[in-house]
């Protein structure tokens, strides 16, 4: 599979070309800031956190301008800068290039291909969580630059997201239902792949996620109405395989007349190709809700949501 969600170009020079003999000392080159807590988790929504840091560079056609500086976050100015001051320069044109975490291993950024990994790998449960982005920005005319760079962020990985509820049959009048999820694993998800120009391909090496290996219990109201988030984590873009499955495992305990009925399972398996989705794209969030039913039964849905209400983008301007 191959998605392309945003094709890095580099833009021409259009004016005369930016040296850094040719600067004005005054002014720096920045980030523009947008408040939020520090955290390397999913983000969600168009706020980048001002804990993280992105590595960003700049390129004059295909001439770095600077390379590979990290961009953090600074208070006084509310601003991102770069370790390294730059300035803008007095004229040209001038593309940003940049990806995020500045922390994540393996990627490169280059004026030809943009923002590069090969073997990008998600098996682990701190690269499950940890949200791949990447931008790009052009300044066509350096001598009318912007205050500060503003740089779109979107999202390189899917989200995968499950919600459980009990069937829909079940008897709610006044009686109490209580549901435990004792273990919830996908197989048959590729977890390797090279990354360029925004986007997947050589996607290999199927890996088996514990998702959820100790029980959690969830109760619902008397309609039914309390779908509860079991977990929600970050995978490779991919067309799902033929082989790849969900396995729930779980209890359900309804109270009838004062006893209590418990149905417990050991887990049960489903084919991800029964939902009506067949692939994962990049930038999108895929809900699946789990029914819980009697003898062994799950029926499950699936819907995809846009990440973002900004085509998919986290936002710094």
């Amino acid at each position: 599979m191959r998605k392309r969600i945003l094709f890095i170009a580099m833009a021409a020079v259009i004016s005369a070309a930016c040296v850094k003999t040719e600067n004005d000392g005054n002014n720096v080159i920045s980030f523009a800031p947008v408040a939020s807590k520090a955290t390397r988790a999913i983000i969600d929504g168009t706020t980048y956190p001002t804990g993280e840091s992105f590595v960003v560079s700049a390129y004059v056609g295909t001439t770095a301008y600077f390379e590979n500086h990290t961009a953090s976050y600074s208070s006084t100015p509310q601003l991102w800068e770069t370790s390294t001051v730059e300035y803008w320069p007095l004229g040209g044109s001038l593309t940003f290039i940049a990806y995020s975490p500045a922390s994540v291993g393996g990627l490169s950024i280059d004026a030809t291909n943009g923002v590069t990994v090969s073997d990008y790998t998600i098996q682990s449960a701190e690269a499950m969580t940890t949200d791949l982005l990447y931008a790009t920005y052009t300044v066509a005319d350096c001598s009318a630059h912007p205050a500060s760079v503003p740089l779109t962020f979107s999202h390189a990985l899917s989200q995968i997201v499950f919600k459980v509820k009990a069937a829909d049959y079940y008897s709610t009048q006044g009686n109490a239902i209580s549901l435990a999820m004792s273990s919830l694993s996908l197989s048959g998800i590729l977890s390797v792949g090279d990354f360029a120009d925004g986007s997947w391909d050589n996607q290999e090496t199927a890996h088996t996620y514990a998702l959820r290996s100790t029980p959690i219990s969830l109760t619902y109201n008397n309609q039914n109405a309390v779908t509860a988030d079991v977990c929600a984590y970050l995978f490779l873009p991919q067309t799902l395989a033929a082989d790849a499955s969900l396995h729930v495992g779980y209890s359900i305990t309804q109270t009838i007349s004062g006893t209590d009925y418990t149905v417990d399972n050991p887990p049960v398996s489903i084919p991800l190709g029964t939902t009506t989705i067949s692939e994962w794209e990049p930038g999108k969030k895929y809900i699946y809700t789990i029914s819980i039913g009697l003898d062994n039964l799950i029926e499950f849905t699936a819907t995809a949501n846009e990440w973002t209400a900004q085509e998919g983008g986290v936002v710094v301007e």
